[in-house]
């Protein structure tokens, strides 16, 4: 009977790595407002920074003010006291909160910013930090450009995946448009993954990736009109290489930061006393 009874543990008597770990398949609503209040023990467990190596805040991006967006990122990536390894946040509104995770997050592996409005000075002055990364989404942010690409390509030595798809009207306001594709050649020998969607780049650019990152494997050039590629050519000479593009699809606006407001009316979740009791956690 003895036996029997000690094949199974209480709750509370969990370690607090494995507690952590169980928790990190929960929701973030629910680590925020149901685990911290179940008991002490748990509370404690889920302020641990181990418990905020991932943080997804995709889902709220487009849900949240820009000032509670800033608010609640600037917490959890507190919170994980430098033990971030992924995270994933659309829509940044300013240069400081992106400067202020690259200080905080040191060890940052997979970084996804889409519809950022970081600027190219930002990323330039702050890229060293992010030496550690290796995977990078920087799709549809309109404010940078070449630069930042190269500062990336210098610093990010790691780096196997970028995503940097645009939308046709901001690739259409580049002054340069092929510049930030051959940044690319120039500094990401090592990339196994790109996506360059609705760049108004030239067939000879993309050749030129193609010979400089001899160890890519997927290639996405949507919406590339100007590139005309010979499928044969390229099979023979990049047996490994998986092309999807370049077809010639109208870009759609993003609805889902546009209606933001009317589609996800701000609930409790994010306003009111609840609000102010996450902060306090």
């Amino acid at each position: 009977m003895e036996e029997e009874q000690s094949e199974f543990r209480h709750w509370d008597e969990l370690l607090p790595d494995v507690l952590g770990l169980i928790f990190t398949n929960l929701s973030l609503q629910e680590l925020l407002t149901i685990i911290p209040c179940v008991c002490k023990s748990w509370r404690k467990t889920v302020s641990d920074p181990h418990c905020w190596q991932d943080i997804d805040l995709d889902e709220w991006s487009c849900r949240w003010q820009p000032h509670q967006l800033d608010r609640m990122l600037r917490m959890l990536v507190t919170r994980s006291s430098g033990s971030l390894r992924n995270l994933h946040v659309s829509g940044l509104k300013n240069d400081s909160i992106f400067s202020f995770i690259t200080e905080n997050a040191g060890f940052l592996q997979v970084l996804r910013l889409p519809h950022g409005k970081i600027s190219d000075s930002i990323v330039e002055q702050t890229t060293p930090r992010l030496s550690t990364v290796t995977f990078l989404d920087l799709s549809y942010c309109p404010k940078i450009g070449a630069q930042a690409i190269e500062a990336i390509g210098k610093h990010c030595k790691l780096l196997v995946t970028l995503c940097r798809n645009m939308y046709s009207p901001d690739s259409a306001g580049k002054v340069e448009p092929e510049d930030e594709a051959n940044a690319i050649a120039a500094t990401m020998p090592r990339l196994k993954h790109l996506e360059l969607g609705f760049h108004l780049i030239s067939t000879e650019c993309v050749l030129k990736i193609l010979s400089s990152c001899p160890q890519l494997e997927h290639l996405v050039i949507d919406g590339c009109p100007q590139v005309k590629l010979d499928r044969k050519f390229l099979k023979e000479k990049y047996p490994k290489l998986k092309i999807v593009g370049p077809h010639l699809v109208k870009a759609r606006p993003d609805k889902r930061f546009s209606f933001a407001v009317q589609r996800y009316p701000v609930t409790d979740f994010f306003s009111g006393t609840l609000w102010s009791k996450l902060i306090e956690l």
